[in-house]
């Protein structure tokens, strides 16, 4: 048989593939046939066939076919004993480490660390709390770089010449070596409210050698309670009040400490449908701020806080007090609570409506002249459901605008007893009875009393009445209103001109100097703002001399002069010269010649920011007669 690769073929091959005229034979096609063939579905293997199988066997193998033996090759099982051994050695490696861990080398373990605070259970508020704080190291390592962490209530402050409030602090500790126990004492001063819990949080941060890792160990949280507080507030007032009502708030400190209490702050916090109105003492700061300097032991302290209520009916609101020392950072702030205390309001619908006017206006804040008499009018009106029998109307003044006759009334009766004035059934007999809707009026006038300067006085009426109509029946308050005034200060300027060379009466073609002055005055009370505002005629020559105490602007064009006061105290003065020349022209003859044109001042009252305003009439040629000056020596002549 010839070697299919030999060379020689491999050309001939080549040769035929592309020799010219060379033709292909028609490859023969076969067909399949769909004759069915019964074959055996089990085949058993006959003896007697033997022999001729082996001989089929023989004849495919000598004709060169593709079957040959399929003998099994052996299995190799030696991979599966290598991953189990291997899995093996693993298991054991770990098992060895955690033992290790676990019994000889727990180096970094915190439950080998133990930190115990020791403490009061309860203590007074603002007492010093002595702790005592235990680091124990039950690890067979040193632990390194200690620090003990220490996180502290609400109200924590230290102790020392400059207390600071505390919220955290870092205690850094010596190294503790294995089996030693470190003692770290700490004082600190705990405010609170009585019966209020706190509890403080302590943790170890620490190192170990040969590690970078900072590990922690934090200790059950140290609970105390504030067992007394050294202050105690009280809260004196009505529950149920009538939107637009004047109340008053009686706040009562009380010190229940041993020793003094100093620079205590009373803290107040206002909803919207409160407004301050006035309190005894003043407020420190804002409108809700107290400060009691120095309270002794079971001393107390009182104050008295007014202000109107506001809202809708059946509203519900509150006022937070609390009290205790101020804050190192914020002098007007309360940094640790003492006390705390509350005062709830229900807005209930008015019994009676009441209404106030001064001269006229239903605000209730007014600003009238000074030695002005005021007309007062206050109008009662039924509002209920029922008739309330045997009404009584009272007015509470007050002010340094009032003196005792003041209050002029032709019905209404003055006792200067508890500085009241009162309208009854006894001297008004439609007081006896008011039906639902009806209405009654009261009229007084008040006249201002000896005391100018900051003028004003406030007066609160209330109104008290029987809902049934039995003389037994208590008397109870149904209405109260109240209205505040101010008496505005005053603002006057003046003017003058007096000779300083030339010809008196003025004569054509013939230079007059003249020197103008202007005064301005305050009435009762302080002015800021103060400016006077005037212009020279066109034939007026403006000099550029003058003397004041404020600031003095000319403007050539428009010929205008701007004079700043500024301030004037109440019942001051305050003035301006200046001077001026004409050369009087003969179409001015027979004529008294215009200086200066009218000026107009005005200013701020500082106490009631009223703006003021005054003015004065022009200025002119026709000197004073007190001045030794004939009449009329200010008529041009030739």
């Amino acid at each position: 048989m010839n070697n299919l690769h030999s060379q020689d073929q491999i050309d001939a091959m080549r040769k035929r593939l592309y020799q010219r005229g060379a033709t292909n034979s028609k490859p023969v096609r076969h067909k399949l046939s769909d004759t069915p063939v019964e074959v055996s579905k089990t085949w058993v293997p006959d003896s007697s066939n033997e022999g001729n199988t082996n001989d089929l066997r023989s004849g495919i193998d000598a004709a060169g076919g593709n079957e040959q033996s399929s003998e099994e090759k052996p299995k190799r099982h030696y991979r599966s004993f290598i991953l189990l051994g291997s899995l093996l050695i693993f298991i054991f490696v770990v098992g060895l480490s955690s033992l290790f861990l676990y019994f000889g080398g727990n180096k970094i373990s915190n439950d080998n660390i133990y930190i115990s605070v020791l403490g009061p259970s309860a203590i007074g508020g603002g007492e010093v709390v002595p702790l005592q704080v235990a680091v124990s190291n039950e690890n067979s390592v040193v632990m390194e770089s200690v620090t003990l962490i220490l996180k502290y209530p609400t109200g924590t402050r230290s102790v020392g010449d400059s207390p600071r409030n505390l919220f955290e602090e870092r205690v850094p500790i010596d190294d503790i070596a294995p089996g030693e126990v470190q003692n770290i004492p700490v004082k600190v001063a705990i405010f609170g409210e009585e019966h209020a819990e706190k509890s403080i949080e302590a943790t170890v941060e620490y190192r170990i050698n040969g590690s970078n890792g900072m590990f922690y160990k934090n200790a059950e949280a140290f609970a105390l309670r504030i067992s007394s507080s050294p202050l105690v507030l009280r809260i004196e007032s009505i529950e149920k009040v009538a939107s637009g009502q004047l109340v008053e708030i009686v706040m009562t400190a009380v010190s229940n400490a041993s020793s003094p209490l100093h620079d205590v702050l009373i803290e107040a916090s206002y909803p919207n449908g409160f407004t301050y109105e006035t309190s005894e003492p003043t407020p420190v700061y804002g409108q809700n701020v107290w400060r009691i300097e120095e309270l002794l032991p079971e001393q107390t302290a009182v104050i008295k806080l007014q202000g109107i209520v506001s809202g809708l009916t059946e509203e519900t609101f509150r006022i937070n007090f609390n009290a205790g020392p101020s804050s190192p950072d914020n002098q007007n702030s309360v940094g640790a609570t003492l006390a705390e205390a509350k005062a709830d309001f229900i807005i209930e619908r008015p019994f009676i409506d009441v209404a106030i006017d001064i001269n006229g206006d239903t605000d209730r804040k007014v600003i009238i002249g000074q030695d002005e008499v005021s007309s007062v009018r206050v109008d009662i009106t039924n509002t209920l459901d029922e008739t309330v029998y045997d009404m009584v109307v009272e007015i509470i003044p007050n002010g340094n605008a009032l003196a005792e006759n003041s209050i002029k009334s032709s019905s209404g009766f003055y006792d200067s007893n508890n500085e009241t004035v009162r309208w009854e059934v006894s001297n008004n007999s439609t007081f006896d009875r008011i039906l639902p809707g009806g209405s009654r009026s009261l009229e007084f006038a008040v006249h201002q009393g000896p005391e100018l300067t900051t003028a004003s006085f406030d007066m609160v009426v209330n109104v008290y009445a029987r809902r049934v109509a039995e003389s037994s029946a208590q008397e109870t308050l149904i209405g109260t209103i109240r209205a505040e005034a101010k008496y505005s200060s005053t603002v006057g300027v003046g003017s003058q001109a007096s000779l300083v060379s030339g010809p008196v009466p003025p004569q054509v073609g013939e230079e007059t100097v003249y020197n103008l002055s202007l005064g301005v005055s305050a009435g009762a009370n302080d002015l800021a703002n103060t400016i006077v505002e005037t212009s020279l005629p066109l034939h007026v020559t403006w000099l550029d001399s003058y003397e004041t105490e404020g600031v003095v602007t000319y403007n050539s064009v428009s010929k205008k002069i701007q004079w700043a006061i500024g301030d004037i105290s109440s019942g001051q003065r305050k003035d301006l010269s200046f001077q001026v020349s004409i050369l009087p022209s003969t179409s001015q003859v027979g004529q008294v010649v215009t200086l200066l044109n009218r000026q107009q001042v005005r200013a701020n009252d500082r106490f009631t920011n009223a703006l003021l305003q005054d003015g004065d009439e022009a200025v002119t040629t026709e000197l004073s007669e007190e001045m030794g000056h004939e009449i009329d020596n200010g008529v041009v002549i030739r």
